[in-house]
């Protein structure tokens, strides 16, 4: 089944003045974007803009020319897909500049931001999703139980400097939380710069602490040029208040959490392979997740935010891939910072799961009442059909 290095060996030789930007090129961006390519273009807007294929080859032999995986759950599949791109005409027109990076323990902040631009002088502004530390996990964490992350603000902040510094066209994509915030930055702009948005990708990206912001006057504009896309079981995009405006797609996967990983979704060619609604599993995240997360109180709240804190420095490490090396002295690690917190704490923090089985009993329920109604609804016009035929057959 194609995936995107079959796209980007397909329609690699294809210029973006022949075959416009679209979902296929905005997924292989996000993919890419998980390395650091910080590390080899500045942060300023200012720079001159640097050749994509310059700064693949580059980023190469920092590495040592070897591939090498991003962290634990960043494969260097990841590094063999640049490289990839490298060699065509397509991503070889690119440019790319204003790799900024901002990471901080507290608050927990990991945010990463980019501008790549397209021939026809179009910027495309990539937000990378939650990398392999654990603050950019202790963050996710954070957009489940506060009402906002200080990456929205960044994002924000990043579109309107990038807008201000460059005229034409804007592009914005994310996945992940990346995706969230890009969908809050384009939000969060002024009219002015939102007008020159003509696409906005957010990638399985989870939704916000309410519906509200699906009401407002910016969503309504922007929503013409809103891609959401999610994987048919997905899990990250349907946590938290969601918009419904969302395109399913096909993984090579079958659980959410592992479709959510862009080199499993598939490819028709240069678009994504669609499918028809979400699946029995993807339903099941939906209502099940959301019940959970939707019945945290104000003090529960806290306690994960304490229990998360304590946790994470009790591991004594900075990342995923370093806890795996070390699991037995970060585990325990671990376990004596939980014994270290106040019972009631603890407790306050369990309890926001107790009702859990409850909810799936809940969730389960609803999803087959519908697929039961969904059933009758398409039997209907076959009965009314055979209705019609019979009474055509009665004698007057």
């Amino acid at each position: 089944m194609a995936n995107i290095h079959d796209y980007i060996k397909s329609y690699g030789s294809v210029s973006f003045n022949d075959m416009p930007f679209g979902e296929a090129d905005n997924v292989a961006l996000c993919e890419i974007f998980y390395l650091q390519l910080e590390k080899i273009v500045p942060a300023s807007l200012d720079d001159e803009p640097r050749d994509f294929a310059d700064v693949c080859k580059e980023f190469y032999e920092l590495n040592g020319c070897k591939h090498h995986a991003v962290g634990l759950v960043l494969p260097k599949q990841i590094s063999v897909l640049l490289q990839e791109m490298a060699k065509y005409k397509r991503f070889q027109e690119m440019k790319i500049v204003g790799c900024t990076e901002t990471f901080s323990v507290e608050p927990a902040v990991q945010f990463a931001a980019a501008t790549f631009i397209l021939p026809d002088d179009t910027k495309v502004v990539m937000f990378r999703g939650t990398d392999d530390t654990l603050i950019g996990w202790k963050e996710d964490l954070d957009l489940y139980v506060k009402k906002g992350i200080p990456s929205h603000q960044l994002a924000v902040d990043y579109l309107e400097t990038v807008a201000e510094k460059f005229g034409g066209n804007i592009i914005v994509c994310g996945h992940s939380k990346g995706g969230n915030v890009a969908l809050y930055g384009a939000l969060g702009c002024s009219e002015k710069v939102r007008s020159r948005i003509t696409a906005l990708y957010n990638n399985d990206g989870p939704g916000f602490d309410n519906y509200s912001i699906f009401r407002t006057k910016a969503y309504q504009e922007l929503l013409p040029k809103y891609h959401h896309i999610v994987p048919n079981s997905s899990f990250i995009g349907m946590l938290l208040a969601h918009d419904n405006d969302y395109s399913v797609i096909r993984s090579t996967r079958l659980l959410g959490p592992m479709q959510h990983d862009l080199a499993t979704w598939k490819f028709n060619g240069s678009e994504l392979q669609t499918a028809d609604d979400l699946s029995v599993l993807g339903k099941l995240n939906d209502l099940c997740l959301n019940k959970i997360i939707f019945n945290v109180n104000e003090e529960q709240s806290k306690s994960f935010d304490v229990v998360a804190k304590k946790l994470i420095a009790g591991t004594g490490q900075i990342c995923l891939l370093g806890f795996a090396k070390n699991a037995v002295s970060s585990v325990r690690g671990a376990v004596r910072s939980w014994k270290e917190i106040d019972k009631d704490t603890r407790d306050t923090f369990a309890g926001a799961f107790k009702k859990s089985p409850e909810y799936l009993k809940e969730a389960v329920a609803t999803v087959i009442k519908e697929s039961k109604q969904e059933k009758e609804l398409a039997k209907e016009p076959e009965a009314e059909q055979l209705h019609a035929v019979k009474a055509e057959t009665v004698p007057a």
